[in-house]
Formats: structure tokens, sequence, C-alpha cells
């Protein structure tokens, strides 16, 4: 943005518009007024030398907690990994994605860190999402170790519209996710969750 000082000496040059100030020697303009007047000749000509900020796709969306007190309580964990679920969830129709891939985290008490993955059909239905959820929780919680971070990641993002499983979704179901998430956008997204991910036990 040009100063009204420098718009005022611009005039006196007889300068009023952008393509006059173009057509101006840039040797001249910086004489006139310094660095800032050869910036000013570079916008009216309209050079940037900023470095480009290549646009990137958001590849994936994830969540994790680390517990205050490591754990084995399946009920307690089943309810995080539910919690974390719709978050994601909700994340994903809010910005019209789909995923197509599931990663689970669990870092144990020794600082082991254990990942499994798992490709699905494109949904972002919070139920079709958390049932790989909790199968992935099955096949990678093998060691009976004490628990202190679980995360999950969805990834293979696209853009698109919550699919419907004519096996699965009826429009009952879709309907109930329209009410749910126009209640989160307006209260919040924990104005809204399932009984099962109620932490009972803990206040980590």
């Amino acid at each position: 943005m040009i100063g009204d000082k420098t718009y005022k000496l611009l005039a006196g040059m007889g300068v009023r518009y952008i393509r006059t100030l173009a057509e101006l020697p840039p040797q001249l303009m910086e004489r006139q007024f310094g660095k800032s007047g050869l910036q000013i000749w570079e916008k009216a000509n309209a050079i940037d030398r900023s470095p480009v900020q290549p646009y990137s796709e958001q590849k994936s969306i994830s969540t994790e907690r680390t517990f205050q007190t490591d754990t084995t309580d399946l009920a307690f964990l089943d309810a995080v990994l539910l919690r974390m679920t719709e978050k994601l969830g909700f994340e994903l129709r809010s910005q019209n994605k789909l995923c197509a891939c599931i990663t689970l985290k669990i870092r144990y008490s020794d600082f082991n860190t254990e990942t499994k993955q798992l490709s699905i059909p494109y949904t972002s239905s919070d139920h079709v999402i958390l049932r790989h959820v909790r199968e992935l929780f099955k096949k990678l919680y093998s060691k009976r170790l004490l628990i202190r971070l679980v995360g999950i990641r969805l990834s293979s993002l696209v853009h698109g519209n919550q699919q419907i499983n004519l096996f699965e979704d009826t429009p009952l179901l879709i309907s109930l996710y329209q009410a749910l998430d126009k209640v989160k956008n307006r209260y919040g997204e924990k104005a809204v969750i399932r009984a099962g991910g109620l932490d009972h036990s803990r206040n980590d």
C-alpha cells in the first residue's frame, strides 16, 4: 500500500495511474524513494518476489490421546476410541470428505509403539469407521501391556458426500447423522455424543 506522502510525491511527478507508474524507469523510482520505490514499481508491474507456496491437499486427519495413568481397562479404552471416531467422522463430514484408510496406533507403557492400518470402501460414517477401529484394536492389542496412548488416523481422503451402503444405511440413519451434525455445528462437537463414549471411570 502506498502511503500519503509517497502518493503526493508521485502525483507531483504526474503519476496518477498504475499504468503510468509501471512505465517509469525502475532506477528513477529507486532514486526518488529508495528501496520502497523499487518495490512499488515491481508491484505496478505485477512482479512478486515472495516465495511460492505450493497448494497441497490435506492427506489425512488424525487424533490421539495420552493417558495420565497407563491402563488396560478395555471398557474405558473402547469409550475413548468411540469418542475419537465421532470427532474424526464429524470432521470428515464438515469438510465434505471421505476416507478409505484407517490407521490405529497404540503406545505401551514401555514406550513401544505399534500401528496397524486397513483399507476400506470410502465412507464418512462413524459407525462404519468405529467397527473397523475396533477390529484393528483387537488385532493390534495382543501384548496385554498397559497402554499409554491411542491414536486414530484417517487417510486416502477424497472430496465427496456421505456414501450410502444399501445393506447397512437407511434413510433414518442418514437423517440422524445430518441432525446430529447440525447440532454439533451449532453447539460444538461435544454437544451430542453416544452414551458409550462417556468416560465413566476416568477424568484423564
